[in-house]
């Protein structure tokens, strides 16, 4: 059994983030206006663009792996566990990000926004993949300053943390287990 591919797991996240609906909206309209990739490095680089064209947002962040290996005879067994985070933006001009955060009439909010996304995940949680089981281990808000630009009271955010199974493998080794010393 192989590893599930890193990049297909994350377009796959990325698909069910997509298709989510907007409660409330028209059958066509989706929580996300937009769900993008992006690397940790340079985050609030990449909020800050789609944020400015976007009112609904979702960017996702690989994380890592985990492995677990254990010997099984003359094989080894090594399971791998994967995260990722998604991070949820809602934009509000004014309140200082009071709707941004709790919503309101112009803004559905990140609290809401990430609400829906864990209902939608905890009835999906394999996205049509092998192996996955999306299992959400913590959510935050977090507020994104904008260091430029002088009193500015920075961008609403929250945050989900994922990690799912993301396939094992046998492995054989060809020489014989050293002998204990």
């Amino acid at each position: 059994m192989p590893f599930l591919a890193t990049t297909d797991l994350l377009n796959a996240v990325k698909t069910a983030l997509a298709s989510i609906g907007l409660p409330g909206g028209q059958p066509e309209e989706k929580l996300f206006e937009r769900v993008e990739f992006h690397e940790n490095k340079r985050l609030k680089e990449a909020l800050t663009q789609l944020v400015v064209t976007e009112q609904r947002v979702a960017i996702i962040v690989p994380g890592g792996h985990a492995f677990t290996n254990v010997k099984e005879g003359r094989t080894i067994r090594s399971m791998r566990r994967s995260t990722f985070d998604i991070l949820i933006a809602d934009r509000d001009w004014a309140d200082n990000g009071q709707q941004a955060v709790f919503g309101g009439p112009d803004a559905i909010g990140v609290l809401t926004m990430g609400d829906l996304v864990v209902d939608h995940f905890a009835q999906n949680p394999q996205l049509g993949l092998a192996y996955v089981a999306l299992q959400v281990e913590d959510g935050a808000s977090i507020t994104l300053a904008d260091d430029e630009v002088k009193d500015s009271p920075g961008r609403e955010c929250f945050v989900l943390a994922y990690s799912t199974p993301s396939g094992e493998r046998v492995i054989r080794p060809t020489q014989p287990w050293a002998e204990p010393a």
